[in-house]
């Protein structure tokens, strides 16, 4: 497995219509191209307006056809995309693995 982990610092008052469009698009249309939702995370204490995702991959075929399917997806781009692009501010994308002790998705 690899993990995509994201990290959005968003506008201040956007956070709970962040989580909504991610909730009920975003989730949805990833799983539909087998992305599995490893963790979703947002600031209670600390920097403020910050949400962090973590997206399961079986390994870099899979993340680089799946992301490709996702983009193309026509509700990734007439719903999901208008939905939120206005409350980002900044973006930060890593690929990640984890080691045999942690915590697998399965």
């Amino acid at each position: 497995m690899i993990y995509n982990m994201r990290v959005y610092d968003l506008k201040m008052g956007t956070v709970p219509k962040y989580m909504a469009a991610v909730r009920d698009i975003a989730v949805p249309i990833r799983a539909d191209h087998g992305v599995k939702l490893a963790g979703w995370y947002y600031t209670d204490v600390g920097h403020q307006h910050r949400v962090v995702h973590i997206w399961a991959y079986e390994d870099y075929t899979h993340f680089e056809k799946a992301s490709s399917a996702v983009k193309a997806d026509v509700r990734w781009q007439n719903e999901y995309i208008p939905a939120v692009k206005d409350f980002i501010r900044n973006q930060e994308d890593w690929m990640m693995r984890s080691p045999d002790f942690a915590p697998q998705v399965k």
